[in-house]
C-alpha cells in the first residue's frame, strides 16, 4: 500500500522541480535580457518558413511552430541551438541544453546558474546531463560558428560538419 503513495509523492516532486526550474526560466529572462546584446536577428518566421525543408531555419520554424511558439527577442540563437542539437523544450531537456554547452566551453554565466541549480533540484538526473556535456566536448566548438550564417545550411549536414551525434 505505501508503494503507491511513494511513486505519487516522486512524480509529484518531480513536476514541481519542473515547475521550479521553468519559473526560473520566465523569471530570469526580463533580468537577462537587460545585458543580452545577441546580434540582430535578419530572418522573419516567414523567412524561417519559406527555406528549404532539411535547412536549419526551416527546422527551426518547425521546432517553434509544433510548439505553438513564436520568436522569443534576443533569444532566436538559444532556439536555433534547440534545433541544432536536438533537445525539446522540458525543464530537462533545456539543462540538457545548458550540459551541451557547458562541455561545449560555449555556456553563459546564466545558463551555468540554470545548470547548477538543475543538479541541485535533479540529482537523480546528473548521469543524463554527464552523457550531455560529453556530448558537448566531443562537438566541434560552436563559439567560432555563426548561427545566422549557418540558417540556410542542411541541418545534418551541419550536424556531421559540428560531430553531434
Amino acid at each position: 500500500m505505501s508503494a503507491p503513495v511513494i511513486g505519487k509523492l516522486g512524480v509529484s516532486m518531480d513536476l514541481s522541480m519542473h515547475r521550479v526550474i521553468e519559473k526560473l526560466i520566465q523569471w530570469s529572462v526580463p533580468f537577462l535580457n537587460v545585458f543580452r546584446r545577441p546580434p540582430v536577428w535578419p530572418f522573419s518566421f516567414d523567412d524561417l518558413k519559406g527555406m528549404d525543408e532539411n535547412t536549419l531555419g526551416f527546422n527551426l520554424y518547425v521546432f517553434l511552430n509544433s510548439r505553438g511558439f513564436n520568436y522569443l527577442p534576443k533569444y532566436e540563437v538559444h532556439d536555433a541551438y534547440h534545433t541544432l542539437l536536438g533537445y525539446g523544450t522540458t525543464s530537462i531537456e533545456e539543462l540538457k541544453l545548458q550540459a551541451f554547452m557547458w562541455g561545449n566551453n560555449n555556456s553563459t554565466f546564466a545558463g551555468r546558474v540554470l545548470f547548477i541549480i538543475g543538479l541541485i533540484l535533479f540529482p537523480t538526473k546528473y548521469k543524463l546531463f554527464k552523457v550531455e556535456i560529453i556530448r558537448g566536448k566531443k562537438s566541434k566548438k560552436l563559439k567560432g560558428y555563426d548561427v545566422i550564417e549557418m540558417i540556410n545550411k542542411p541541418l545534418l549536414q551541419l550536424r556531421e560538419e559540428l560531430c553531434i551525434s
